[in-house]
């Protein structure tokens, strides 16, 4: 017996369903879980998930913290957004306002390794009082493929309630795009959950201001 959820129908369903708004609308996916008590930290978890087709529009914005070639060459790639140095990190040591402000501009920050521990000192707090994390740039590493890997990358988080949330692309993209997108999520989320779809007890998918669609995993033998 497996399980088995009529995803297409619901990719399709949001889209027809839509009501037209200004501007390009986000493309949502909910997965409500339950019997996983997450009031046990073992039973939570962060996972970063690459999207195969990417974000669209919607494209998370990355900062570089770099130093010398490393931050010259971050500063000609179209997939970092800003490049901080060292110097202007350092500003932020002590101030928590601004530490704020500048994590709340940016989804990733990618850091060169020697500045890990400044940036540890300066934005630290502030990144880990909204569940992001630093993340380490690899040595000898193509700073522009790099970025790009995290314009397309979502992270998948549960918390404080059994639910996980996150934006699978826009309204514009293919149903075939978002089909894809939606499934590296799901499954994903669902090799996490201790007893798998078990755990699963409904997923929706909506747009950013229209109606939500409800999808009932179900066994088929």
């Amino acid at each position: 017996m497996s399980t088995v959820i009529d995803l297409e129908r619901g990719v399709r369903e949001v889209l027809e369903k839509r009501v037209k708004r200004n501007f390009t609308q986000a493309v949502e996916l909910v997965i409500n879980l339950k019997d996983v008590d997450v009031s046990k930290p073992e039973k939570r978890f962060s996972e970063m998930i690459e999207l195969p087709h990417g974000l669209g529009s919607a494209s998370k914005r990355i900062a570089v913290i770099a130093t010398g070639e490393l931050a010259l060459r971050a500063s000609r790639s179209q997939n970092v957004d800003r490049v901080f140095e060292r110097q202007e990190i350092e500003g932020l040591v002590g101030n928590k306002k601004a530490a704020k402000r500048l994590v709340r501009e940016f989804d990733y920050f990618l850091i060169e390794p020697q500045l890990v521990p400044v940036a540890a000192r300066a934005l630290g707090a502030a990144l880990g009082g909204v569940g992001k994390t630093p993340i380490p740039i690899p040595a000898n590493v193509d700073i522009d493929e790099f970025a790009a890997r995290y314009r397309r990358t979502v992270v998948a988080r549960v918390r404080k309630v059994p639910q996980v949330m996150c934006i699978v692309g826009t309204e514009d993209m293919s149903v075939d795009q978002l089909l894809d997108n939606a499934r590296a999520v799901i499954e994903r989320v669902v090799s996490r959950l201790e007893n798998g779809w078990a755990n699963v007890k409904s997923i929706v998918l909506k747009l950013s201001m229209s109606p939500p669609i409800k999808i009932k995993p179900e066994k088929k033998r």
